[in-house]
Parts: structure tokens; C-alpha cells; sequence
């Protein structure tokens, strides 16, 4: 598929606006689903960690602390959380001692796996009352966003150059 760059920058920005007044009311809607949700006990940050790990494998705190955009005092926190209700494992280094490394548990994943069907299924509720000319519509374009967004892998950013 040919890429072209549009002279005019205004309709680019113009996305760029609408998708960041948007992307917090759909993360608050997830959000706000997780909390109500009788089916998962997980949170936000929580599911995201869960995905960060399901995704990279074995990561240490540091990394998901970039990954969540916390501290490592709040990252620690919720890794202590995962750990007590072994959605996660914790063991050394065998490189360096002084770090810890993190990895997703069986009963992590079908928490995991168990909170993104509930998740599915509470967005395509929402999106529903589309039009189904409308549902192919925003599915082109989340299917033309993923290549774009997906060089950024969870936690590691590119360096400004």
C-alpha cells in the first residue's frame, strides 16, 4: 500500500486533537467497567501489567514502572499486589543479583485472558449502536493505526533524534 503525506497538516492535527479527547473516555470506560465488574478483581494498571508481561515475558520493575508511567515505590506496590495473588512470579537475576525479574503466571494469564473477554465484550456493547457502514469504517482505520503505533513496543520509547 503506497503511503502518501498530506501537504496540509490541519486534517492530521485535526485527528491528533479528536483522538486524544477520546482515548481517555474509552480508557475511563474500561476502566470504570473493571471496577463494576463482578468477574474480575483485577484494576487498570493492574490488566495492564498483566498484558505488558503476557507480552514481553519476563520483564524487572524498572521496566514496567516506564511501561505504566509510575515511580517505582507505585510500580513496587503493585507488583506485590500480583505476587501475593499469584498472577505473577518473582525470581533473581541469575546475571545480576541485586535485580528482580517478573513473569506472568498460569493463573495471571487466565485472569488476563478473562478480563479482555469482559473488556471485548463491554466495548463492542458500546460500540453496537454504530452502523455497521460505521463499524467497517472505524475497523479500517484501527486496522491502518495498529502498524503505526506498533513500532512503539510497551516501555522501551524511541530516542528523539
Amino acid at each position: 500500500m503506497e503511503q502518501t503525506h498530506d501537504k496540509n497538516p490541519q486534517p492530521a492535527l485535526e485527528c491528533a486533537v479528536e483522538f486524544l479527547e477520546v482515548l481517555p473516555l474509552l480508557m475511563g470506560s474500561l476502566q470504570c467497567e473493571l471496577r463494576h465488574d463482578p468477574a474480575t478483581t483485577l484494576t487498570m494498571v493492574q490488566f495492564r501489567t498483566l498484558a505488558f508481561l503476557s507480552r514481553r515475558g519476563i520483564a524487572s520493575v524498572s521496566e514496567i514502572a516506564d511501561f505504566l508511567g509510575l515511580g517505582l515505590p507505585a510500580t513496587s506496590k503493585i507488583i506485590d499486589g500480583l505476587v501475593c495473588s499469584k498472577a505473577i512470579s518473582r525470581r533473581g537475576d541469575p546475571v545480576d543479583r541485586r535485580r528482580v525479574l517478573l513473569e506472568i503466571s498460569h493463573s495471571g494469564r487466565s485472569e488476563l485472558l478473562a478480563t479482555r473477554a469482559i473488556t471485548h465484550n463491554h466495548l463492542a456493547e458500546l460500540l453496537s449502536p454504530l452502523s455497521e457502514i460505521d463499524r467497517t469504517r472505524l475497523l479500517e482505520a484501527l486496522r491502518t493505526l495498529r502498524p503505526i503505533f506498533a513500532k512503539f513496543n510497551p516501555g522501551e520509547c524511541p530516542s528523539a533524534s
